[in-house]
């Protein structure tokens, strides 16, 4: 942008932005302040001096520091400049000077006639340094020590901690360093007095420096006088016809990139300030400029990252080229990029490839000049749409310097019509104006509002359920095959419904469960969650329990299944029919099937078992009769929720023993083959267990015969047997209605331990408190 073309808002706009960037970047990056600031000359006077000057200050400083300390100063050390006036003194032989013999035999004639001198007249020269040019550059180190200090008290105010670290520190150091050199502190206090006001002041210093120096002497002075030309010419905040070479921001064709700078620096300035305190950290390396900061209050609080100009990390693939090439397909680098990284922020892989991960917010600075119109420039606006496309995003905010003459006006959004079906109707494009100022509450204020809109939306992470809803089955078989999203015909009696609200409320699937779920992964996004299966379809009739039954049973060997999948199946099949129960109107009227557990031997103990297990019991015993009705094969289902019923009131007792060790149970509570395990696998373990059945076990359990005693070993052998029983109930191994009654009847009322298990151990451990 040409700076003729500039309206005095642009301008005022643009010098405020290189003014709050030199105090930014000397209070969070020194080096990058050095990186981007090189001195040059600028005559042009500046409108608002009075506000710009200590910016103006504070980066001339800096930016001229290395010239003074590392060239000019060292080499007007090296080669210093003196005086070398004679002067006659009276001393003790033997003479430092050359003596003035004609002067010493008169004065000893007069004295002493004939007898030779005691005191010796002699002519000395001796070196002055409080040269004219010496006295300007300690001077000079004054000035700009007393300047530095100045800028820090000034930084002290605003933020005393920031204080504590700013560079600014340094510079006062150096130059105390330097006038600790023996030859400056000698005249330090004149050079202070001249600097005060004396002998006229700095500027009289400097005239006759200028008028004395001798052509062909030392031309650090002469550098010295060119150096401080420079400190009071140099405008580093202005941009004219007149000044084209400027420091900050000297070439227009970058202005978008300071600006992007600028919003980064306020940024991390908002975060680090004492009220807020939130900045965790900041990597200030050009390629990769990141923030890191907590948002929120209390347990919303949530850690967040920042990123500027770099690409989007983890970015599923959200486009593809055919044939497949990568490089035809448009990259995304956005301005920024926030996201949310803790808790960490959801991910889906599959064979080594991102399917899909929680969105992020994307935003773009853009410093265009003034507009008439209060709408943002289109081509901006495309840009974001389309990277919000090929990234898959939802949210994105347009950052403008000038909107509407620069007022002050809120932004608006942008999103899709409710009609239209090709774009994600939850996607949203703020436009929001952002000005630079010297005074950064208006800055703070837009900022602060941009990530509590950000926080509001990333701050609840997004975990892939599964939430398939099936079909019914009658309905589609009137209506025929339907096909699925990548074209394949789909079968009627086995589509589901699959929503998922991890990418949005609008993104809903037809999937087949048999080709689709926890198989692709295009369709399932739990395929790589630990133990995720396919839904279930609730089952209406005994048959249909015993098909999706099927589906859940385990595979392979039964006596390799591993106790934790083993409890993981019991519970599924156990939720399945209860769900069963539960469409059939049964789960509310157990009272009946209640009724025939007593009559089945556990009339003593039936009301020592809490409503749960009471239930799940009685259900067991609706089970049988239904697969009765259907002349089923297979009471697996039954067998299990006798067995569930078991391992809780065992679970339950294991659980209440003091002083278990905590390795006692592999899979860290208490299963049904736990107790016989850690009597073969863990002493330790089993002598606490042991002492404590010693002192509680009763194992007089028939009234009717006392001389019947059961012991723990007798119990634990039976309860071996059931989870056997059970082993086999989850595995694709029918249990035929033979095989359920004596396990029934072994529960609970006959058996080895004549009263069934169940019951004894009801009555013969019983739980104390």
């Amino acid at each position: 942008m040409e700076a003729a073309t500039r309206s005095p808002l642009e301008r005022e706009a643009f010098s405020a932005m290189q003014a709050r960037l030199v105090a930014l970047l000397l209070r969070y990056d020194e080096a990058g302040f050095r990186r981007r600031v090189s001195a040059r000359r600028d005559y042009a006077a500046e409108r608002d001096e009075h506000l710009l000057k200590p910016y103006r200050v504070l980066g001339a400083l800096f930016a001229l520091r290395d010239d003074l300390f590392d060239d000019i100063v060292p080499r007007i050390v090296r080669r210093l400049s003196f005086t070398a006036p004679h002067r006659l003194v009276v001393e003790e032989p033997p003479a430092r000077g050359r003596v003035h013999w004609e002067r010493t035999l008169d004065a000893v004639w007069d004295e002493r006639p004939g007898e030779p001198p005691l005191l010796l007249y002699a002519r000395q020269r001796w070196r002055d340094f409080a040269t004219p040019e010496n006295l300007l550059t300690v001077a000079t180190l004054l000035e700009y020590r007393a300047a530095a200090q100045d800028l820090l008290w000034e930084e002290a105010r605003v933020s005393r901690s920031a204080a504590l670290r700013h560079p600014l520190h340094e510079l006062v150091e150096r130059c105390e360093r330097e006038l600790a050199f023996p030859q400056f502190a000698g005249i330090r206090a004149r050079a202070q007095r001249i600097v005060e006001g004396d002998e006229g002041g700095v500027a009289e210093l400097e005239r006759r420096v200028r008028e004395w120096l001798i052509p062909g002497s030392n031309s650090a002075y002469q550098d010295l006088l060119t150096w401080r030309a420079r400190l009071a010419s140099l405008r580093l905040l202005r941009r004219d016809e007149l000044a084209r070479d400027e420091t900050l921001g000297a070439d227009p064709a970058r202005d978008n990139y300071l600006y992007q700078v600028w919003i980064f620096y306020e940024l991390a300035d908002l975060l680090a300030a004492p009220d807020i305190a939130r900045l965790d950290s900041l990597d200030p390396t050009p390629g990769q400029m990141m923030l890191r900061f907590r948002w929120g209050e209390g347990n919303d609080v949530r850690r967040y990252e920042l990123r500027h100009d770099q690409s989007v990390p983890c970015a599923p693939d959200g486009w593809e080229a055919e044939p497949r090439q990568r490089s035809a397909v448009p990259g995304v680098r956005p301005d920024f990029y926030l996201w949310r990284i803790d808790p960490p922020s959801e991910r889906v892989e599959h064979n080594g490839a991102l399917i899909w991960r929680e969105p992020g917010m994307v935003w773009d600075a853009k410093y265009y000049r003034e507009r008439e119109s209060p709408n943002a420039p289109s081509l901006p606006v495309k840009r974001m749409v389309a990277d919000l496309a090929l990234l898959g995003e939802a949210w994105g905010a347009l950052l403008f310097a000038f909107l509407v003459d620069g007022g002050e006006a809120s932004g608006y959004r942008l999103r899709p019509v409710d009609w239209n079906q090709r774009t994600a109707p939850d996607q949203e494009i703020v436009v929001q104006p952002l000005r630079p100022a010297l005074d950064p509450r208006h800055v703070r204020a837009t900022l602060t509002a941009l990530i509590d809109a950000a926080h509001a939306r990333l701050r609840t992470p997004r975990t892939p359920r599964c939430s398939g809803v099936f079909l019914d089955t009658l309905s589609l078989e009137e209506r025929g095959a339907l096909p699925g999203r990548d074209g394949a015909v789909l079968a009627a009696d086995d589509l589901l419904i699959c929503p998922k609200p991890h990418i949005g409320a609008w993104r809903i699937d037809l999937v087949s469960r048999a080709a689709h779920c926890c198989r692709d992964a295009r369709f399932c996004h739990i395929i790589s969650q630990p133990g995720a299966t396919p839904p279930v379809r609730p089952p209406r009739t005994a048959v249909e329990l015993l098909a999706e039954m099927e589906r859940l049973f385990l595979t392979g060997d039964v006596g390799d299944l591993s106790e934790e999948t083993v409890v993981q199946v019991s519970e599924r099949i156990e939720s399945l029919t209860r769900r069963f129960a539960q469409f059939t109107g049964a789960l509310n009227h157990l009272g009946r099937y209640e009724a025939q557990l007593g009559d089945m031997g556990l009339d003593r103990t039936l009301h020592l078992l809490a409503p749960s297990e009471r239930e799940s019991l009685a259900l067991a015993i609706y089970l049988r009769d239904q697969l009765d009705e259907v002349q089923a094969g297979d009471y697996s289902a039954p067998v299990i929720h006798i067995a569930r019923v078991f391992e809780r009131e065992l679970q339950r007792r294991l659980m209440a023993i003091p002083d278990i060790p905590p390795d006692a149970f592999p899979h860290g509570k208490p299963t049904l083959g736990s107790l016989g395990g850690v009597r073969r696998k863990h002493p330790l373990a089993w002598q606490v267990i042991e002492a404590h059945l010693r002192r509680i076990w009763n194992g007089v359990v028939d009234d009717a015969d006392p001389n019947v005693v059961v012991t723990v070993d007798q119990f634990i052998d039976e309860i071996e047997h059931l989870s056997r029983a059970r082993n086999q109930a989850a595995h694709t191994t029918p249990i035929p209605r033979e095989r359920f009654r004596n396990i029934l009847r072994t529960l609970c009322s006959a058996g080895p331990l004549r009263v069934g298990a169940l019951n004894v151990l009801l009555i013969a451990w019983r739980v104390e408190g």
